[in-house]
């Protein structure tokens, strides 16, 4: 993607979220409250824009974190349980593109010019990748986005609510009417899309599951249909609490904070107890995935 169109992308959607979160507030709640300040109306706005600072916080965390990129000259432990090898040569996966050894979960992205740890896919939406140190970043972004955009309909939802009753006065105006139907047509599509995305990179979470693991797991378990390859064990899988743990931290508290992401991107903990990857990289190598995929590599 062009650097100008990455930007010009991430305007679109700052200005997006802008326009739900501010020209609600502005057109159809403070008039619907009388243009006055009022208890109830701050006990209404108040949450509503801390979610919002918060969704900014992380959206702006998301853009200008690195994911993590592989150190130069950066050489697995050979000597050490935890890396992963090609099939036909049994050595350490090595990227041509960056000429430097690739560390587990690690791929090269094309658009970022090079190996993301941990990575997850590349997303326009932040002109970023999201790898092993803005993960967290982007998981927190979607959850605001869920939780900023239920609220905001709720309020407008509300507000229409209202204007149906039997008080005149309290129909809205053209202009009001207008942005209701704007705020609607802006933020359901957001809510439905944005829900949907949340779900399944919340299922990845809990089993510590990249995208394009996802869908290494997809292409083994229909070889393991065709009879083609047993069943594999995934080795990232530590149980759903240390799964969250290991890219939101062990504090609880801060889980929706924003905060660094445990560990280097260079190793993780495995779930088998000899620590082998052997299987998963055989499989890898069988299928070409030690080969990042086209769109990726």
């Amino acid at each position: 993607m062009h650097p100008f169109l990455g930007r010009l992308i991430v305007n679109f959607v700052l200005c997006l979220i802008c326009f739900i979160a501010y020209s609600s507030q502005i057109f159809i709640i403070w008039p619907w409250y009388g243009s006055e300040l009022s208890v109830e109306l701050v006990t209404l706005l108040v949450p509503f824009n801390i979610f919002v600072g918060l969704l900014f916080w992380n959206y702006f965390l998301c853009v200008f974190t690195d994911p993590g990129r592989v150190p130069a000259g950066w050489k697995p432990d050979t000597n050490s349980d935890g890396y992963e090898v090609k099939k036909l040569t049994g050595a350490p996966r090595f990227c041509r593109m960056c000429q430097n050894y690739k560390p587990p979960r690690a791929h090269h992205c094309r658009q970022c010019n090079k190996c993301v740890l941990r990575m997850d896919h590349h997303c326009p939406w932040i002109n970023n990748c999201v790898g092993h140190f803005n993960y967290g970043h982007f998981l927190r972004f979607l959850f605001f986005v869920d939780i900023a955009c239920s609220y905001h309909l709720a309020m407008v939802t509300k507000r229409v609510l209202n204007s149906m009753g039997p008080r005149y006065w309290d129909e809205p105006s053209t202009l009001e009417l207008v942005m209701i139907i704007l705020n609607y047509v802006a933020c359901v599509p957001v809510i439905l899309s944005v829900g949907i995305f949340s779900m399944y990179h919340l299922y990845s979470l809990l089993g510590n599951t990249t995208t394009i693991e996802g869908w290494e797991k997809d292409k083994i378990s229909i070889m393991i249909k065709k009879g083609k390859t047993r069943e594999v064990k995934f080795p990232y899988d530590l149980g759903w609490r240390r799964n969250i743990e290991s890219v939101l931290g062990t504090n609880r508290a801060l889980w929706c904070c924003p905060t660094r992401t445990p560990g280097s991107g260079l190793k993780y903990a495995l779930s088998n107890s000899d620590g082998k990857l052997i299987q998963l990289s055989t499989f890898e190598s069988r299928n070409g995935w030690d080969k990042d995929p086209e769109h990726l590599a």
